[in-house]
């Protein structure tokens, strides 16, 4: 059984995704062979390739940091398309520079199923199909929609065998986009199967060293950091609730030394953990009862499958802005409009936290890489 893997570096939710679907694959299904490709690192490298790459994977970061308001106004105006008409720009500037090593690879391997972490991969492979390709034909195809809404350019991806979405609320706009429903599976968000673990919310505080019958604040700003953490840490200040904050700086050193100078000075009353980069964010999940930052698919799944509500940030890049707007509706999001308020909303969710966990029930996929990967494998379900 031959398994491809096709993913993007934009914001490594892809990456993620996909080594969650590998890692399952290997350690269930020991006949399965597998490769990875990124469409815009593996395979030679075209002076056009390299540029693509680079809009994809660096420029999602400088976009989203030093011109967000350009960012989400073309995001919007990509969502405004029309869809009937043919996505010219797309196709010759990300889609042609990254197909030829994908139909390479695919011609070589010749793949049993293939994974689309991303919809240009999923773009690729439809095209191939619909050209005749046998081995893209063979191979069953499945990609994943990575957001709480259906991405642009969906509308040409339709010859995948499955597309698998978070909730089962995208059937109007998958419908509107030319989609057999029938290729629709409600599964959700492939993430790391550690976070669909269940692990004691006590246990978990004594092992980070944190007071086991507080309740706890968890912020985290990104592997790179975005939002003013340091003001929304000042303004915890403010909260009725007594509980303590565990805040995850990820790889932003500069975030990380103001906070701990913050501290040292006084300036943060509760009692607060300072961390960087940290690999057991499951364990920090697990003791936590609400988490305050970003607002990408991946990152919200996996606080869902804790049982985590979300507080998000302002200034929201364009996809996490709509996923907002989504899981507000869904009573499992709240929305930061000042940073001044945020005390208002901590004390909230610390109020009704009976009321978000029955609504984080119903939108919780922690089974989804298990139900994604036994799909790749068999095309069809196991035991759910």
């Amino acid at each position: 059984m031959k398994v491809l893997i096709l993913t993007v570096s934009a914001g490594e939710g892809h990456n993620s995704m996909s080594r969650a679907i590998s890692n399952y694959l290997k350690t269930t299904y020991k006949d399965v062979e597998l490769r990875q490709v990124d469409l815009y690192k593996d395979g030679p490298m075209t002076a056009k390739k390299k540029q693509a790459g680079w809009m994809v994977n660096d420029g999602y970061f400088t976009l989203v940091k030093y011109f967000l308001k350009l960012a989400n106004s073309q995001f919007e105006r990509l969502k405004r398309r029309d869809i009937t008409k043919d996505a010219f720009t797309l196709r010759s500037t990300f889609i042609k520079p990254a197909r030829p090593y994908v139909e390479e690879v695919i011609n070589e391997f010749k793949p049993d199923a293939v994974f689309c972490a991303h919809t240009f991969a999923a773009i690729i492979l439809s095209d191939l199909r619909k050209e005749g390709n046998e081995n893209a034909l063979k191979a069953r195809v499945v990609t994943v929609v990575s957001d709480f809404d259906v991405a642009p350019y969906t509308e040409l991806l339709t010859e995948v065998d499955y597309i698998i979405t978070p909730t089962d609320d995208f059937d109007n706009d998958l419908t509107r986009r030319g989609f057999d429903l029938s290729k629709r599976i409600s599964l959700g968000i492939p993430i790391q199967e550690k976070f669909g673990l269940y692990i004691d919310q006590k246990e978990a505080r004594r092992e980070l060293g944190l007071d086991e019958n507080k309740d706890t604040v968890m912020l985290m700003s990104g592997g790179v950091g975005f939002g003013n953490t340091a003001k929304v840490v000042l303004n915890l200040n403010k909260c009725q609730h007594d509980f303590q904050i565990i805040c995850v700086c990820g790889r932003n050193e500069k975030l990380k030394k103001k906070l701990e100078k913050l501290q040292k000075r006084g300036r943060i009353k509760k009692e607060t953990k300072i961390l960087g980069f940290a690999n057991n964010i499951d364990v920090i999940m697990s003791a936590s009862n609400v988490l305050i930052g970003k607002l990408g698919g991946l990152s919200t799944s996996e606080a869902f499958a804790k049982y985590l509500p979300v507080i998000s940030y302002k200034k929201l890049p364009f996809q996490e802005y709509d996923n907002m707007l989504y899981l507000k509706k869904q009573n499992v999001c709240e929305y930061i409009t000042k940073n001044g308020k945020i005390y208002e909303l901590v004390d909230t969710v610390l109020d009704n936290k009976g009321k978000y966990y029955e609504h984080l029930e119903k939108i919780r996929r922690p089974n989804a890489t298990k139900n994604i990967g036994d799909l790749l494998y068999s095309g069809k379900l196991q035991n759910t």
